[in-house]
């Protein structure tokens, strides 16, 4: 049995991903968002679609500290353990604030408010969603925010560092982390992502499920569950401690 949550898991990418986890044998899926209707329609659906009546949600808006940490309390008292968490949630940032609290601060701070249930996970696992594999790789790591398309950037870097930070701070547990590029799949992201097609993020099942993934740590996996490779001298947990602390620590 696998006890996941999914923040973001009520539309878009986090919605897709939950559909497919839900068909694992005894999952149980938590779906966190701030919209309501969203989130009680996303609950039906995905019962609906995969016979798993195990969903539910919890509702916040996660770059509220006050509203992420009644989140992770109204787990700990319904639940023993967490074993998948998966930060799906985000916005494509009309500002630096945004930014920085919902694509990154948000992220670090669930992780640790979740982090005695995940403890009391044998393999834990968390995933931080991002977005093409080209634009990390080849993307100068810029602290400017002041265009759309320099928000955009500093949100793929600064994720990828996230997970650079997280993995080695975690290392000493059972809990292991990694990115994860779900593939184009439709949204309301951005009006080119709600034309799009695609609402299957089938790799979300093995990366949960298959032996070859369990251990692994600090990576970043493509849609197909192929390790994507990164420099090292450009994304390492030093580099990520340093530009990300005055983000984190406020």
């Amino acid at each position: 049995m696998k006890t996941i949550m999914i923040t973001g898991g009520t539309s878009g990418v986090g919605k897709a991903i939950a559909k497919n986890l839900a068909s694992i044998d005894g999952s149980e899926i938590i779906l966190v968002g701030r919209n309501e209707k969203k989130a009680q329609h996303a609950t039906l659906e995905i019962q609906n679609l995969t016979g798993n009546h195990k969903i539910s949600y919890l509702l916040a808006d996660l770059s509220d500290q006050k509203a992420l940490q009644n989140v992770a309390k109204i787990f700990d008292d319904t639940h023993d353990q967490l074993d998948v968490l998966i930060h799906s949630a985000g916005v494509f940032p009309q500002t630096k604030k945004e930014n920085i609290e919902v694509n990154l601060r948000s992220h670090y701070q669930l992780t640790h408010a979740l982090l005695p249930a995940l403890s009391k996970s044998k393999n834990a696992q968390i995933f931080i969603i991002t977005g093409q594999p080209k634009a990390i790789q080849c993307g100068v790591i810029s602290e400017h925010q002041e265009t759309l398309l320099q928000r955009g950037l500093w949100l793929l870097t600064h994720k990828t560092l996230l997970v650079k930070w997280l993995a080695e701070e975690l290392n000493p547990t059972a809990i292991t982390v990694n990115a994860l590029f779900a593939g184009d799949v439709k949204s309301d992201l951005m009006p080119w992502t709600q034309t799009l097609k695609n609402q299957d993020v089938s790799i979300a099942k093995p990366l949960i499920t298959s032996a070859q993934y369990q251990g692994l740590t600090g990576q970043f996996f493509d849609q197909y569950g192929m390790v994507v490779k990164l420099s090292d001298e450009k994304y390492n947990a030093t580099r990520a401690k340093q530009l990300l602390s005055e983000y984190i620590n406020f």
